[in-house]
C-alpha cells in the first residue's frame, strides 16, 4: 500500500472559508459583547429588582474578551457587585447617602456613606469562591460582609465590624455610625425579603435572644469579675445568674445577660440582649456603653464573637 493511502489527508481551507472563519468569529465576539451591553444596561438602569440581580449575576465572571475581540475598558467584577448594592438601595428606597463616589473611573470603582465623610469602601474577590465578595473600608483590610449573588447569601463579619466601626473610627460620632451601620442593615433585610437570601447579621442582630457566641468557649471568672467592677464603677448593678452566668440592667429596659448555653463538659458561653424594641445588637451594646466596650476589648481573644469560620477563616 502506498503511503498517500495510510496518511490522513490535510484538510486544506480556501481563501474564502478561511475569511468566512475570520468573520464568523469576529461576529461571535461583537454578538458576546453585545450580551454585555444588554445586561450592563439593565444593571444600570432597570426599576426591577428582580432585572438588577439576574443582570449582577451574569456579568459576575463573564468573559468579555475573545480571541479576536478585544475591549480595553472593563468594569471589574467588584465593580458590578458595588453597581448592583447602589442601586438595590436606591430602588428600595434606603441609599440614605451611600454613593459611588469616583464613577468618572472606568475600574475600581469606591463608594461612601454620606455620614462617614471621606472614608471610601469598596468589593474585593474572594480567593475561595469567584462568585464570593468581601465588602470593605479601602484604608483598612477589613471584611465587613460576605456577598455571593449567585448562592444568595450575606454574611457580616463581627470581628472585622468592630474592629473598624468600634476601634478605627473611635472618636466618631455614634449616630454617623449606627446611620451607615444602619444602610448595610437595610440593604441585607431587603435581600432576605425580596429574593430569599440567606442573611449572617451576626454582631448586628437586633432580635431578642440571639446567642452571641464568644469564642473562646470557657469565660475564667476573673472576665465576669471585671464586668462587675465596670459595671458597678458606671452605676448599673451585675446580678449573678445561673451556672456561673451574669445578668446586667441597662438603660430603657435593656437586658444583657451572659451565661454558658452548653455544659459543664462543652462549655459555650455567650450573651444574649432583650430590649422592648429589639434594636439594640451586640455592637450597638458596645458603641453605646464604653464600659462594656472596654470590657469587651480588653478581653477580646475570649470575647470575640464567632462568625462563619469557612468564608472569613
Amino acid at each position: 500500500m502506498s503511503n498517500e493511502n495510510n496518511e490522513t489527508e490535510k484538510q486544506v481551507l480556501t481563501t474564502t472559508e478561511l475569511l468566512k472563519n475570520y468573520t464568523n468569529a469576529i461576529q461571535t465576539g461583537l454578538d458576546n459583547g453585545s450580551k454585555y451591553v444588554d445586561a450592563f444596561e439593565s444593571l444600570n438602569t432597570t426599576k426591577e429588582l428582580n432585572d438588577l440581580l439576574a443582570a449582577a449575576v451574569q456579568l459576575t465572571n463573564y468573559r468579555l474578551n475573545t480571541d479576536f475581540v478585544e475591549f480595553p475598558h472593563q468594569f471589574s467584577d467588584e465593580d458590578v457587585q458595588l453597581i448592583f448594592l447602589e442601586r438595590l438601595l436606591k430602588l428600595s428606597d434606603n441609599a440614605n447617602g451611600f454613593t459611588i463616589s469616583n464613577a468618572e473611573n472606568v475600574q475600581k470603582l469606591l463608594c461612601t456613606f454620606g455620614s462617614l465623610g471621606d472614608n471610601t469602601f469598596t468589593f474585593t474577590k474572594s480567593t475561595k469562591n469567584e462568585s464570593g465578595f468581601f465588602f470593605g473600608p479601602t484604608a483598612h483590610n477589613r471584611p465587613l460582609f460576605y456577598l455571593n449573588l449567585k448562592n444568595k447569601e450575606l454574611m457580616f463579619h463581627g470581628t472585622s465590624l468592630i474592629e473598624y466601626f468600634v476601634v478605627d473610627l473611635e472618636g466618631l460620632d455614634v449616630s454617623a455610625i449606627k446611620q451607615a451601620l444602619q444602610v448595610m442593615i437595610q440593604a441585607a433585610q431587603v435581600l432576605k425579603e425580596t429574593f430569599g437570601f440567606k442573611i449572617d447579621f451576626n454582631v448586628l442582630d437586633g432580635v431578642n435572644g440571639e446567642f452571641y457566641e464568644f469564642a473562646a468557649g470557657e469565660i475564667p471568672e476573673p472576665i465576669l469579675d471585671e464586668l462587675f467592677v465596670k459595671s458597678a464603677d458606671n452605676q448599673y448593678i451585675l446580678m449573678s445568674g445561673q451556672n456561673g452566668g451574669a445578668a446586667l440592667t441597662l438603660d430603657n429596659d435593656t437586658k444583657l445577660t451572659v451565661y454558658n448555653a452548653g455544659d459543664d463538659d462543652r462549655p459555650k458561653w455567650g450573651a444574649t440582649i432583650h430590649d422592648n424594641d429589639q434594636q439594640e445588637s451586640w455592637l450597638n451594646l458596645l458603641l453605646d456603653y464604653p464600659f462594656i466596650k472596654d470590657w469587651y476589648l480588653n478581653n477580646k481573644k475570649q470575647l470575640d464573637i464567632l462568625s462563619n469560620k469557612i468564608v472569613f477563616g
